[in-house]
């Protein structure tokens, strides 16, 4: 299989002359789960991507000086910090209230978010609450892992992205407060999840996330944003998105490079449980490959089953068989032996290497096609509200 090298350089979305790829410019499908902020990625493309590092273009309305933070009156709270992403939809929007006592930080870049943490850390720390998207959360448990490996701190989630999609997992409503985690905390009120680890096979520091996609969902990455732009966010961006994804695929044609798919090899490692006899080592052309440990998604969408924990995957290959009568079926959670006769295939495992080309998508932002490892990650303790 020829696949393009994880070392080249990367490069911004761009508009193409036809009109199946003008359709994704106006919505995209599933990607909208992920897709929460805005930016580009690092010119060696090798790195985790952080939401700290980038800007990226502000939707109208959102160009304003981001709304003050405000402090409750409380007493102080020890061990406990707010990490905030002023870039995110929400502490732009409506600011952030943060009881008195309780330090909030705003790291800028990748080596001021560590120190902090390693800061944090010496000083001791018991909860992290990260204001933000998808993202954001995805930033702190990576640099976090390299620093407090053996003493983790529990992690609370205040969705202030526009997708939140592993908020709507715990269960954390949208107006959720700094106050309310705080007192979930402390009630004992936790749910553990385990992250997906993402590392290119044989070497690096992995990257920490929760929603893995390849193939189409990479392809549709910009249209997610789109419908950010004009204002939607959580289930209403998924549910427009998903009806955009559903039109281009559908009206797009035979030649429809959403049709074609991208090459994909993937191969499971020891312990993977197929259903209905999926294959665990194929090479081919896929429409969509997704992966996930969460165990319930934006618009309560069951493309893996039913709920459960650890580390799943949905493959659909390419071109998509059936599409419209599978693609309810897929969301609704359906089960049978015929979707596997149709090329969707679902398997749960540990550890899966995936060599895509197209890059993927994790928690919304882009990384280049190459070699990679998944595994799931150790258990990490969130509180929930």
């Amino acid at each position: 299989m020829s696949l393009r090298s994880n070392r080249f350089p990367c490069r911004p979305c761009c508009a193409y002359p036809n009109m199946t790829v003008f359709l994704r410019m106006i919505l995209s499908p599933l990607t909208a789960m992920g897709s929460v902020m805005n930016g580009t990625i690092y010119d060696d493309c090798t790195r985790p991507l952080f939401a700290f590092d980038s800007v990226g273009d502000a939707a109208p309305g959102e160009k304003a000086e981001p709304a003050p933070h405000r402090r409750a009156n409380s007493g102080a709270i020890p061990n406990v910090v707010v990490i905030s992403n002023p870039r995110s939809h929400r502490n732009k929007t409506r600011g952030l209230e943060v009881p008195e006592g309780v330090r909030i930080e705003e790291p800028k870049t990748r080596p001021e978010l560590r120190r902090l943490l390693a800061e944090l850390v010496r000083d001791g720390l018991d909860l992290v609450i990260v204001a933000g998207g998808d993202g954001t959360v995805r930033d702190v448990l990576t640099c976090g892992a390299e620093i407090w490996a053996g003493s983790e701190p529990v992690i609370g989630v205040l969705p202030c992205g526009k997708t939140n999609a592993l908020a709507i997992d715990l269960g954390v409503p949208d107006d959720a407060t700094v106050a309310d985690l705080i007192a979930s905390w402390r009630a004992g009120s936790t749910i553990d999840r385990s992250p997906i680890e993402i590392e290119l096979a044989g070497e690096g520091t992995p990257v920490l996330g929760f929603l893995f996609g390849g193939g189409a969902f990479v392809d549709a990455t910009e249209l997610a944003q789109t419908t950010h732009r004009w204002g939607a966010v959580n289930n209403l961006a998924v549910g427009m998105s998903v009806f955009g994804g559903v039109f281009s695929t559908f009206f797009g044609g035979a030649r429809s490079p959403w049709r074609q798919g991208k090459q994909m090899a993937i191969r499971y490692g020891k312990g993977a449980r197929p259903r209905h006899g999926a294959t665990l080592d194929s090479e081919a052309a896929r429409f969509l490959f997704l992966a996930s440990t969460m165990e319930r998604l934006p618009l309560d969408a069951a493309v893996f089953g039913e709920r459960r924990a650890g580390l799943k995957t949905l493959v659909v290959d390419a071109p998509p068989r059936r599409f419209l009568r599978n693609f309810v079926r897929i969301m609704r959670g359906v089960d049978v032996p015929a979707l596997e006769r149709d090329g969707i295939h679902r398997v749960d495992a540990e550890e899966v290497r995936v060599m895509l080309e197209g890059g993927f998508v994790l928690d919304g932002e882009r990384f280049p096609a190459g070699d990679y490892l998944l595994r799931q990650g150790a258990p990490i303790r969130f509180a929930t509200a």
